[in-house]
């Protein structure tokens, strides 16, 4: 379970919370803050190994893949800053061990940033491709959070490109978005880099393919154990359990739910209300949790190519005789 990890400072405790995990009994939500003060905070509380253990184990769960995983302290501590600005992740205070209570997160005057203005020269370029046949994924979804932390959300399109001109100089972190995500649509980054792919969309399949959504996804399995729900599983990531169930079997029906959770999952037991609840021996026992990728640190002056590829085939829905 990756919610509710705990951050310790001295006598100051902090929680990290999924995007719709609400808030314990007794917590105070922060604003983490952004940039370079939010990144200056998690450095420091990154020296605790603890602590960087915590951050390492929630980027890995809800970071990317290839060439800009987390590998040292300063990755995770960018990444980490990266879920925290974007609002996939959120700070609570714990209450305070003690009746002199506990300073909140932001105790410190932030440093001055110098300002970032834009440039009419630079045009920040991305192309998502699929990695064996270098042909073009159109219809990513992507938000994009530039230096002066400004915010644009852009999608790909026919040759699999985002190109915006006039961004602020510096550098932009990228996060996909996975609204709408089914195993069936979804890509999984495989590594950043390689040559910018040259096919370009027949006239025939530009419009199915400018139509068609694409969702760039990391998919975790998770094993099920014994009473655990379709819909606590949900919960735990940050999920609801139509949006669980749209991505493992494109459905919300409850009736297809459940007979999927019979032939997909392997169930066997329900509870007092007939629905089926989830056992360790339950075979193949595996539901897939969709996460979004996030990059960090990308130079805007710099074009940048996402190798992808399909996240997984679905099983077959199949009757046994």
């Amino acid at each position: 379970m990756l919610l509710h990890q705990r951050l310790r400072e001295g006598q100051r405790e902090y929680l990290l919370l999924a995007l719709h995990d609400p808030l314990p009994e007794g917590c105070q939500a922060l604003d983490a803050g952004r940039g370079w003060t939010l990144e200056h905070r998690l450095r420091r509380l990154a020296l605790d190994e603890s602590n960087l253990r915590t951050l390492s184990m929630l980027v890995q769960a809800h970071g990317s893949l290839g060439h800009h995983a987390a590998r040292t302290s300063e990755d995770v501590v960018r990444q980490a800053a990266t879920l925290l600005s974007f609002g996939v992740l959120r700070l609570a205070l714990a209450p305070p061990p003690s009746r002199y209570g506990a300073p909140a997160f932001p105790e410190e005057a932030p440093k001055q940033e110098p300002p970032v203005t834009p440039e009419e020269d630079i045009t920040l370029r991305l192309q998502v491709v699929d990695d064996v046949s270098d042909g073009p994924i159109s219809g990513i979804k992507l938000k994009l959070q530039f230096s002066d932390k400004s915010e644009k959300e852009a999608t790909t399109d026919g040759e699999g490109r985002i190109d915006l001109p006039k961004v602020p100089k510096g550098s932009v972190s990228v996060l996909s978005l996975i609204e709408g995500a089914t195993l069936s649509n979804s890509v999984a980054l495989v590594r950043t880099g390689g040559p910018w792919s040259g096919q370009k969309p027949t006239k025939a399949g530009t419009k199915s393919q400018a139509t068609s959504q694409r969702v760039l996804v990391k998919v975790t399995e998770h094993r099920v154990i014994d009473e655990e729900t379709l819909e606590n599983v949900a919960e735990m990531y940050g999920l609801t359990a139509d949006a669980l169930a749209q991505f493992n079997w494109g459905t919300t029906d409850p009736e297809q739910i459940q007979r999927r959770l019979e032939i997909s999952v392997g169930c066997t037991r329900k509870d007092e209300g007939g629905k089926y609840v989830f056992s360790r021996d339950d075979d193949p026992g595996i539901l897939y949790v969709p996460r979004p990728v996030a990059l960090t640190g990308l130079a805007v002056d710099q074009s940048h190519i996402l190798r992808v590829k399909r996240a997984r085939r679905p099983r077959p829905f199949s009757f046994s005789i």
